[in-house]
């Protein structure tokens, strides 16, 4: 890219940005600046680097996503009261499980469970549980160990969980997988997390370590890829929203895990949210879903 182009890379900027794909669009930014130096580019770059702050540090990042979904579950009124009323009853989760059963990334999930059939299975960033108790309620043979850096999501995944071979556990997967002794588990997966991380070598690194030899990973990643059409209009920032900051592509799931025993990569497809601006057109949007033996 000609980095004395101003229009070509303000706009290459922001279709980072829409992808998902802060780390890239401000190394552009500041690589642009140091070519040529435009207030512009100091603009992008601090904006940039202000929605990437609870990157800084493990704490950071924990306070972040903490924050982050204690205000989205903080609102009170009839429909939150008519919720824990449902959860209270039971209705709330046998509602999730049968819902989250017939989604492609579970069924491929499930897949995998029929085949391994392990004892125990790790969730790596459980969020509030709706994967992991789905599992453990069609699966009752089995055990579900889940992670997550939110004590809010641990606390509602807790409230909704009624089944005795599922344990939520608080932290983060690369702190929290040192609690179980190495080899503890058959599977573990992770489902819209590696894009969130800061490492995506060190979490799959802990991942991997808790898993018997062979043991199966699998785990579902964002597909984002977009063209542009058109002049892309700013993109705005949620205020204090911790977001992606990486996406993945085909060839670099292929190129990183492919290498692996048992490699499976699926492409699932998804709606566009209608968040997106006209002149952003997909190439491939939903998820990929990728599995393979440690």
């Amino acid at each position: 890219m000609n980095l004395h182009d101003r229009d070509a890379v303000i706009q290459r900027i922001r279709l980072e940005l829409y992808r998902g794909n802060p780390r890239v669009a401000l190394r552009l930014a500041e690589d642009a600046q140091a070519a040529d130096p435009r207030p512009e580019y100091a603009v992008q770059a601090e904006r940039i680097r202000k929605s990437l702050a609870h990157m800084e540090n493990p704490a950071a990042y924990a306070r972040a996503y903490e924050r982050y979904y204690r205000r989205l579950r903080a609102r009170f009124g009839f429909k939150r009261l008519e919720k824990e009323i449902r959860i209270l009853l039971g209705r709330k989760t046998a509602k999730m499980v049968a819902r989250n059963a017939r989604k492609p990334e579970v069924q491929l999930l499930e897949r995998e469970v029929l085949a391994v059939e392990p004892a125990r299975v790790f969730d790596a960033g459980c969020g509030e549980g709706r994967v992991a108790l789905t599992i453990a309620a069609r699966h009752p043979e089995l055990r579900v160990d889940a992670v997550d850096v939110s004590p809010t999501n641990i606390r509602i995944a807790s409230k909704l969980n009624r089944f005795p071979n599922c344990a939520f556990h608080l932290g983060l997967i690369e702190e929290v997988a040192r609690a179980f002794p190495a080899g503890s588990f058959d599977l573990a997966y992770s489902f819209d997390v590696l894009e969130h991380v800061s490492d995506v070598d060190e979490v799959m690194a802990a991942i991997v370590r808790l898993l018997r030899p062979a043991g199966r990973v699998c785990f579902a990643v964002p597909m984002h890829e977009f063209v542009a059409t058109g002049p892309l209009p700013e993109f705005t920032f949620e205020d204090e929203a911790p977001g992606h900051v990486r996406v993945f592509t085909e060839e670099e799931l292929r190129a990183r895990f492919g290498g692996h025993d048992g490699f499976v990569l699926q492409r699932i497809a998804g709606e566009l949210p209608e968040k997106y601006p006209e002149h952003l057109r997909p190439v491939a949007f939903g998820s990929y879903f990728v599995a393979f033996s440690a």
